[in-house]
């Protein structure tokens, strides 16, 4: 017999507390646009038990996510490695526990995010009762663009300026336009609660960051619930979007949805929302006990090191700091810093789970779509959905073109892109090795 139990908890950070923008923080000078929730799923089949917990927040180091998996594993007896934690990345959530760039680490939110993910898991796991699952999918293609645009000039840039359109060639890639759901139902046949996956930065708040808010999911989550009822939990996991953002850059449909005139996370939430009932109206849930089974291991990538040009560069911001913008003070000053007690391996997980006819694979960090979408070519099971930033975060993982070139998410950094160009082809490969043996466990 399935069963499945769900709760949430409120992270809001106060009144005045930072928005970890990274480059320029800012302080929170108005009320939460919505709540920040940390949402959790427990799964048992016959003592056979998964966690899954969605929380909006930007990030999770991954020492963090560690610390808060083993906290619900001792709470409640599930293995580790049968606890999945993500972020939805929103960029107005609540600060974190590290240092992200210019923004310094705020315990006393971070202390609230840790203490919610565990408490919803915790909570999940004592509701567990009698219900019965159903997985659709569809396609979501009216917010996603990809935002590495390839010049006139061979050149690559991330987020080009509008202004110089005739310079755009082409995106570099394409998003994952797909939409996963998955609907668990009451043993009277009610809806308590969905799992969304759909690939798209949760960044759509234009230059109107002063307050506290969950983004578009948060505003799927609140649709979600205005239609099914109040009391039904949405969990939203974000797909391969490293480089996929809701901004048209070329024109090709509209530029309306960030900086326009519409409130872009009402209105792709909105959106998002409806193709989720479109989905779920196809969708038949049933009793029969799903297969759960996990597999999670780490493999090793190397790290990548600021360069003597780079450091030379640093030194020339420093000798002015106040003169440059603040993201250049942002890298020169980390630029200046010792690497000597930095490790040339960063371990890196990758966390494979069955659960009825999805296989999830679990990725830490910001993931770009290529990565996602070789995965799911490549796997042997009909139905794969990728998590980003799933159990912690080591900055962006791109493809070897956008290492090679001078785009933002390349710029070596700790905190932005700390892995070799190898990275992606070596994640792809073990994740589908991964699924292989999956799918005979």
């Amino acid at each position: 017999m399935l069963r499945v139990g769900f709760s949430e908890f409120d992270i809001t950070p106060p009144v005045g507390k930072l928005i970890p923008g990274g480059f320029a923080p800012c302080l929170t000078s108005e009320p939460a646009r919505g709540k920040l929730l940390a949402t959790a799923a427990a799964f048992s089949v016959d003592g056979n038990d998964l966690i899954l917990v969605s929380a909006d927040t930007l990030s999770i180091w991954p020492e963090t996510c560690d610390r808060i998996r083993n906290s619900i594993s001792e709470a409640t007896g599930v293995p580790f490695d049968r606890i999945l934690v993500a972020a939805t990345h929103t960029h107005t959530g609540g600060q974190t526990d590290y240092q992200l760039w210019l923004c310094p680490p705020d315990y006393e939110v971070s202390s609230l995010t840790e203490k919610g993910i565990v408490t919803a898991a915790t909570d999940a796991y004592k509701n567990l009762s009698a219900a019965s699952i159903g997985t659709g999918a569809g396609e979501e293609k009216r917010y996603s663009f990809c935002r590495d645009i390839r010049m006139t000039d061979g050149s690559i840039k991330m987020n080009p300026n509008r202004a110089h359109r005739e310079l755009m060639v082409a995106p570099v890639d394409v998003p994952d336009y797909s939409v996963n759901v998955m609907r668990i139902d009451s043993d009277a046949g009610d809806v308590r609660g969905f799992i969304v996956n759909y690939a798209n930065h949760p960044d759509c708040h234009a230059k109107n960051k002063k307050s506290f808010s969950a983004d578009y999911p948060g505003a799927l989550r609140r649709g979600l619930k205005r239609v099914y009822g109040e009391d039904v939990f949405v969990l939203f996991f974000n797909g391969t979007c490293g480089d996929i953002n809701c901004i048209d850059w070329l024109g090709t449909t509209s530029d309306s949805y960030y900086g326009g005139t519409k409130n872009a996370p009402e209105a792709i939430g909105a959106g998002l929302c409806s193709t989720v009932v479109e989905i779920n109206a196809d969708i038949k849930a049933t009793d029969n006990a799903p297969h759960i089974a996990t597999i999670s291991r780490n493999i090793t990538l190397s790290r990548r090191y600021k360069t003597q040009s780079d450091f030379e560069w640093a030194q020339e911001i420093a000798k002015d700091m106040d003169s440059y913008d603040s993201k250049s003070r942002a890298f020169a000053t980390e630029y200046l810093e010792s690497d000597d007690d930095v490790s040339p391996e960063i371990p890196f997980e990758i966390h494979t789970i069955r659960l009825g006819d999805w296989a999830i694979v679990g990725l830490p960090s910001e993931i770009f779509t290529e990565i996602g979408r070789r995965i799911k070519e490549g796997s042997p099971f009909k139905n794969t959905v990728v998590f980003e930033l799933a159990n912690g975060t080591h900055g962006y993982i791109s493809t070897k073109i956008l290492q090679e070139s001078t785009a933002y998410e390349a710029k070596v950094s700790k905190y932005n892109a700390c892995t070799a160009k190898d990275s992606a082809d070596r994640i792809v490969k073990a994740a589908l090795a991964q699924l292989k043996e999956l799918g005979n466990v």
